[in-house]
């Protein structure tokens, strides 16, 4: 028994990512602290926008990832507390241009940044938060983690223009839908968890083995979100269910869902696409499908894959055996069961 089926013999369903964090919640108090001082500006819609998105709640994983590595490195130290923040605010950042792209009203569960303050304000927030994470990595000097971060910011803009590009095509591939996910979402996880290390010391040999824990477990992530935009409430995931496919976005489940209609729908779903004419009540349509039809649990069973993959990477480190260092790894196996069955 090993991966998740072992994992999963430590994990409720009832358990919540908090659950898993208990043992670094003090440390997550002082990144939630630090995100406090991180924004504040005088410009007061600044500070307004930015903990509008930071108070709404969150998992809080990409911080939690890289204090979590930092324990496998040697220890929480306060430059870990620094870029487990730094982490953070370019995931906000990224959150309020994701949302003005996709022209969204709701993230988790609240009306959007640019709903409330505009799109121009809002864009100029996201800037601003990109700008000052990295005024951060600057006072603090590490030009191995300013490059780390440097290089999945700008993974995450490629993906999220490639994921532009791709939009309503119909003839989206399995393997770009995975290399959407690796783009805009994998590799900043893969940077939060490289960074703990660097965090620390400077074992590139760790450092980089925890990198590609991240990007597996990242893609396992992203396809799970995927599928919660299909099978969740407005509730659960915080928005309307069906958005990606409204937004002629192909994703795993999608590009399953359309592969599995008999042909002349699937002929129809195409031309509805290249013209780029999907309502809500026929994304429903293809949500519903997509549940009766084994599709969303084909989706996740790929997520799986992913997941397990990170886990061989976990279990493959050669770290001095201590009893930190086999909590954390059961922690990390936790959150990897928790990312592929989770509900919202």
């Amino acid at each position: 028994m090993k991966g998740l089926q072992r994992a999963a013999l430590h994990v409720r369903w009832t358990t919540t990512y908090m659950d898993i964090f208990a043992p670094i919640a003090d440390a997550l108090q002082q990144v939630e602290e630090f995100l406090n001082w991180a924004v504040q500006s005088p410009i007061e819609n600044i500070t307004a926008m930015a903990t509008h998105l930071l108070s709404a709640g969150g998992k809080r994983l990409r911080p939690a990832l890289t204090l979590f590595c930092a324990q496998l490195a040697g220890g929480i130290n306060q430059r870990a507390i620094t870029y487990a923040s730094v982490v953070e605010l370019m995931h906000t950042a990224t959150l309020i241009h994701d949302d003005v792209i996709d022209q969204a009203e709701l993230r988790r569960g609240r009306k959007t940044v640019h709903h409330i303050w505009g799109t121009e304000a809002a864009i100029m927030c996201g800037d601003h938060l990109y700008a000052r994470a990295f005024s951060i990595l600057a006072d603090d000097g590490n030009l191995e983690v300013i490059r780390t971060m440097a290089q999945a910011s700008s993974e995450v803009c490629a993906g999220e223009i490639l994921e532009l590009q791709l939009a309503f095509n119909p003839d989206v591939t399995e393997e770009q839908c995975i290399e959407v996910a690796r783009m805009k979402t994998a590799e900043l996880i893969a940077a939060s968890c490289k960074v703990g290390v660097l965090a620390v010391n400077d074992d590139l040999a760790l450092s980089n083995a925890l990198a590609s824990f991240g990007q597996e477990l990242g893609i396992a992530f992203q396809i799970v979100d995927d599928v919660l935009d299909l099978e969740g409430t407005v509730e659960e995931i915080g928005k309307p269910v069906g958005s990606d496919l409204m937004e002629g976005k192909i994703t795993l489940p999608i590009r399953y869902a359309l592969d599995a209609l008999p042909l002349k729908e699937r002929q129809q779903w195409e031309e509805r696409l290249r013209l780029q004419q999907i309502q809500p009540e026929e994304a429903a349509q293809l949500s519903w499908f997509a549940r009766h039809h084994n599709i969303l649990e084909r989706a996740r069973a790929v997520a799986r894959q992913f997941a397990n993959r990170s886990l061989e990477i976990l279990h493959g480190l050669s770290l001095p055996p201590s009893p930190i260092v086999e909590e954390v790894r059961e922690r990390l196996e936790r959150i990897a069961l928790f990312i592929v069955e989770r509900t919202l």
